[in-house]
């Protein structure tokens, strides 16, 4: 939504162009120059802003995690 990709509210208009492409998982492991994810943006403000979002989400560690469960439980 930050990139105008999602609505906020019912009559919000919906840019097609924009978005995020993740390259990467939890648990996936990540080389150093390797790409996480693709930003398609606008603008550079727009992008610089989307960019700087997503870096402040991600953690790196030594040590392998694992991914979470695909699925958590089962409604009957």
């Amino acid at each position: 939504m930050e990139l105008g990709a999602g609505r906020r509210k019912k009559g919000d208009s919906v840019d097609h162009a924009v978005g995020i492409v993740l390259h990467k998982k939890i648990g996936d492991e990540v080389a150093e120059g390797e790409p996480l994810c693709t930003i398609h943006a606008q603008s550079d403000e727009d992008f610089e802003r989307v960019q700087e979002r997503l870096l402040a989400a991600y953690s790196w560690q030594e040590e392998p995690v694992s991914p979470p469960p695909l699925l958590h439980r089962i409604i009957d």
